[in-house]
Order: C-alpha cells, then structure tokens, then sequence
C-alpha cells in the first residue's frame, strides 16, 4: 500500500495493479448501482468508460439512502485503490434485486449482464472522490504501541512478583 501511485495508461492491463493505488482518466456515467453497506447505507457505483472502450465500475462513496435523480456524466481523472475479482463464485443465497436497483453481491459479470455493457473485473475503490474519504486507513501503528506497552507492563509486573516471592526463600 505504500507504494507510489501508478497512473494508468490505455493499454495497461489491470489485473497487475490489484491492490495498487492508481489513477485512471475517464468518462463517468450517469448510472448509478447501489450495493448494499449494512447500517452505513448503500455503496454508490457508477461505471466509468475508459479510453479502450470499456467500462470500469468506480466507488463514489457511501450514501444513507438511495438518490433518485440521475447522476451527472462528467469526464474524470479518479484515483484511489484497485481491486480485480477474478473470482466467479456465485452466492446461492443472496439475490440481488436488480428492479429497485440494489444490489447486495458485488459480482462485475452479472452487473455487466445487467447494464448490457462490457465491465473490466476491476473496481476502483476511490480514496477521495468530493473530499469525502471512502476507505479510512487503519491504524497499525497505534495497535502496535498498544500492545507493546501492555506486554512491557505485563513483564515489569511479572518481575516485581518473582523479586517479592522468590527473594525471600
């Protein structure tokens, strides 16, 4: 993740930049699928059209409730995290409900089906789309510390009862 960020030209191929920060120019469509984020609301996805003629989804942001006017087309440079499924299982038990636009699996093949237009398997999860972070960071260094102070206190402890206990033998 801390790599620089790629800046992806036409005839880069994806898939070798999964989980690699990238920015990618294009033309953002007015659709907008809604993808189901539990309490927090809906995941907004829109497919932008890239410069070899596909489609690319892109992840606009979270949203608490479903917008019924349609999104404006407008040509953007997006950047943020890209991420490639190239796993076609299918879940046997959660139907996404295509007719009021909710969708609770993120499967690129049967939007694609659905939208009747051709999806690369990646989706850019956008790390500032309208000054509006969509993925925070975590925080492994103030875990770390964390758990670090707790075993240096766990070990002062554990040596103040040995010198108690064991010197007066």
């Amino acid at each position: 993740m801390n790599l620089p960020v790629v800046h992806l030209l036409p005839n880069n191929d994806l898939e070798k930049f999964n989980y690699r920060h990238v920015k990618i120019g294009g033309i953002l469509s007015g659709i907008e699928l809604y993808v189901f984020a539990g309490q927090r609301g809906y995941h907004v996805l829109s497919p932008m059209l890239l410069t070899t003629g596909n489609y690319m989804l892109v992840n606009k942001g979270i949203v608490k409730e479903k917008k019924e006017e349609r999104a404006k087309i407008q040509k953007v440079a997006a950047g943020g995290v890209l991420y490639c499924d190239s796993n076609k299982s299918k879940n046997w038990f959660i139907k996404n409900d295509t007719a009021s636009n909710t969708w609770f699996t993120l499967s690129t093949e049967e939007i694609s089906n659905e939208l009747g237009i051709e999806l690369e398997k990646c989706v850019l999860w956008q790390d500032d789309f309208g000054n509006k972070l969509t993925i925070q960071p975590m925080k492994h260094l103030e875990y770390a510390i964390t758990w670090f102070a707790l075993s240096l206190t766990w070990l002062i402890m554990c040596i103040i009862y040995y010198r108690q206990n064991f010197n007066k033998a």
